[in-house]
């Protein structure tokens, strides 16, 4: 690989490790107002005091968080209030914030021990790690670059800090609506070499192993020279995490009883209601005429609609036509009405194919749920 502007800033501070337990890293759980989720990730973070050294928050742990105390609502002081009780209890708690959080340095020393655009970990399983949230992996798109830029850009900052928190917060919720429909082109699918730069990138850095989030995609990556990239899962979605122990391999794990997780879309063509499709599992048993939703990892809103086709030969493979909605593109997942006879959730978590959401039943799918109070 040759040199340039990386994905990332290039030079995080090291990560120190402390004594006993492993690295957990967990990201992508978009809470917002009145959540179900709360109660669900606060519990997830409660938990961790028993078995992890450090506990790193890599982006999106929010649907939107200005950071500063006026535009902190009872959702996001829930969560700090979690991370405060692990750092008394002698966890080390990192934020990493993402593409939907903002002006979080406030919060260092407080409920965490650091907040970083992005960082390098010492040494941990064997490996030197790289961890960003994820959102400028894709060095092609100059646009999340440039927003990212703004955003966080100092005269930004100050207008946010002088707006009174009514105004503040409906121009960002206005600039979240914004988020799913901007640069679309880039988000349809993941080619494979954006992966292998990136891999590049941190590799000639000095890291042998990387993780990120933001994609909502669970993946491994293995890599010449022993170089591995982790992609987590979105929280929300899956309640899936990545462990890394000190001695031993990192392993993906699902936190709580096991959960139906639908498969997520790793390519989509999308035009005039219908979109063909390719997921990173297989559709299972579910045949032409199929009922199904279609769910975006950042709140409980859902697309509804049918299954028209699957290819023989790649079963991963569907054509579906969906009711009108937000742009679909990777990451999404999509649940398939329950064939009779369909099995239980896996030991690890994953849905059997043809497992619907909670709430639906046989005869197809619900109703969209409404927003939770205050999500737009």
């Amino acid at each position: 690989m040759s040199g340039g502007r990386g994905p990332q800033n290039s030079a995080p501070e090291p990560l120190a490790g402390g004594p006993g337990g492993d690295l957990v890293l967990v990201a992508d759980v978009h809470i917002g107002a009145g959540d179900p989720e709360l109660p669900e990730f606060c519990a997830f973070l409660r938990e961790r005091a028993a078995d992890t050294a450090e506990l790193v928050l890599l982006g999106d742990i929010f649907a939107l968080w200005l950071g500063a105390p006026k535009y902190t609502a009872p959702h996001h002081r829930a969560v700090l209030d979690a991370c405060r009780a692990l750092r008394a209890a002698g966890v080390r708690v990192v934020f990493v914030e993402g593409n939907r959080e903002f002006l979080v340095k406030g919060w260092e020393g407080d409920a965490f021990d650091e907040v970083v655009a992005d960082r390098a970990a010492e040494p941990w399983g064997g490996r030197r790690w790289y961890l960003a949230h994820g959102d400028l992996i894709n060095t092609d798109d100059a646009g999340a670059a440039a927003f990212r830029r703004v955003v966080r850009s100092r005269p930004v900052a100050a207008l946010a800090r002088a707006l009174p928190a009514a105004a503040g917060l409906a121009l960002a919720r206005r600039v979240e609506r914004g988020l799913r429909h901007r640069n679309l082109r880039h988000k349809t699918s993941i080619p494979e070499r954006r992966f292998a730069h990136y891999a590049g990138w941190f590799a000639e850095r000095g890291f042998d192993a990387g993780a990120i989030g933001h994609i909502h995609v669970e993946m491994r990556l293995d890599f010449a020279g022993g170089r591995a990239l982790f992609v987590l899962p979105d929280w929300r979605s899956t309640h899936r995490y990545l462990r890394i122990p000190r001695q031993g391999e990192p392993e993906f794990r699902a936190w709580g009883a096991p959960r139906p997780v639908a498969p997520a879309i790793v390519d989509v063509r999308e035009a005039d209601g219908t979109a063909e499709l390719r997921l990173d599992a297989a559709a299972g048993d579910a045949a032409p005429g199929t009922a199904l939703a279609v769910t975006s990892g950042h709140g409980p809103e859902a697309r509804f609609g049918t299954l028209l086709s699957r290819d023989a030969a790649d079963p991963r493979r569907v054509v579906v036509r969906l009711e009108d909605g937000a742009p679909l593109q990777v990451g999404d997942r999509v649940t398939f009405a329950r064939a009779s006879g369909a099995s239980g959730a896996s030991p690890d978590g994953r849905a059997p194919a043809g497992t619907p959401p909670a709430g639906t039943t046989p005869a197809g799918m619900p109703p969209a749920p409404p927003p939770p109070p205050g999500r737009s």
